[in-house]
């Protein structure tokens, strides 16, 4: 059962926003104007499209309906750009290379549509932290193992790079959203729209790195006006051939702009307006503070109008945490620390094979 939401503390934002993913066709341009982004890297070496017929790729980017989140405090209402401190630059470089493209392709014939979305490493040892709306895939990849397929990709173009499996997806999450999941602009507030996966191989000659860059989930509270490095490979307006061969991470710096609770007082969302990386493909990428932490995992946005309209939702690690430990009965940090990554493969695969029957009853 979800959780009711209490009376507002403050004016809720009356808007509607798209879960983060792109869900894509590899040959359907799109016919929207792209966006000014901020290129990472300019190589131009390509990754070849795949010749299996797969699904139209889009880029989940959940809608969440803000009018039912209570806001916690006043919005901030300054327009000036955000200069970056000299701090807050390199948290935003630690967070670049921590951030992961993650591509998911169905075949046309599985009745699923393919998708590109985001995701943060946030420990060495190659945990990475994504939305629930994008981690449910890896749920069908392995219980349709010939009809979708998910690859971990870095860089600038994003090129394959790792193979991953889940060690979390809220159940939560999946009990309330695995109805939506054949749905192009799926609708919902991101509570509970978290996963973790486990980097577990390399997907190209390259050997595993001994240590991954990462930037840790942090224990800040975030605060109205407060400056963050937001990263995530925003696709909205390429089309699928260009997701697949020329995605490159966008990296931006703006300042928190509202925040929102899904019960009484807890800073569970947090929002920021005007900034392009509120874009589908966006999910899964990250918010960091200049301390270095990760205080965001964006779920949802505002995804029409033009780009200074936009408005990004991320998920605060308290949120993250809690819910965890209500459906984990567990305490998040040290269930992902305490164990090796075989061990936590291992002790999802009974909760993974439930939360797989329930995706394919509903679709």
């Amino acid at each position: 059962m979800p959780r009711r939401f209490l009376p507002p503390l403050g004016a809720a934002l009356l808007a509607v926003f798209t879960v983060g993913a792109f869900y894509f066709s590899p040959n359907k341009p799109l016919s929207r104007p792209a966006p000014v982004a901020i290129a990472t890297n300019t190589a131009t070496s390509t990754v070849a499209a795949s010749t299996t017929p797969e699904a139209p790729i889009t880029a989940p980017a959940q809608v969440i309906d803000t009018s039912e989140l209570a806001s916690v405090g006043a919005a901030a209402t300054t327009t000036t750009p955000v200069v970056p401190t000299p701090n807050l630059t390199a948290v935003g470089g630690t967070l670049l290379k921590s951030t992961v493209n993650i591509l998911c392709l169905a075949k046309r014939s599985s009745g699923f549509q393919s998708i590109s979305g985001s995701g943060v490493v946030i420990d060495p040892r190659g945990l990475i932290l994504t939305a629930a709306h994008i981690g449910q895939y890896f749920l069908l990849a392995d219980a349709e193992p010939g009809n979708i397929s998910c690859t971990i990709r870095t860089g600038g173009p994003a090129t394959t790079a790792y193979k991953a499996e889940p060690v979390y997806v809220s159940p939560t999450w999946i009990a309330d959203n695995a109805k939506n999941i054949s749905e192009v602009a799926p609708k919902g507030t991101g509570e509970n729209d978290f996963a973790v996966l486990a980097i577990t191989e390399s997907a190209t000659k390259a050997a595993l790195p001994s240590s991954f860059t990462y930037v840790p989930l942090s224990s800040n509270t975030p605060t109205t006006g407060e400056k963050l490095a937001i990263s995530g490979y925003a696709a909205q307006y390429l089309a699928g051939s260009e997701i697949e061969n020329d995605l490159y991470p966008t990296i931006v710096f703006d300042a928190i702009t509202n925040r929102y609770t899904f019960n009484t007082s807890t800073i569970d969302v947090i929002s920021v307006s005007g900034t392009a990386a509120a874009q589908e493909g966006s999910s899964g990428g990250g918010m960091a503070d200049s301390s270095g932490g990760l205080v965001g995992i964006i779920t949802t946005s505002s995804v029409k109008g033009d780009i200074s309209e936009h408005i990004v939702n991320a998920i605060t690690p308290l949120h993250i945490r809690t819910s965890f430990a209500i459906d984990g009965e567990a305490n998040f940090d040290s269930y992902f620390a305490g164990a090796s990554l075989p061990t936590l493969i291992s002790n999802f695969k009974g909760e993974e094979q439930k939360l797989e029957k329930t995706l394919l009853d509903a679709n």
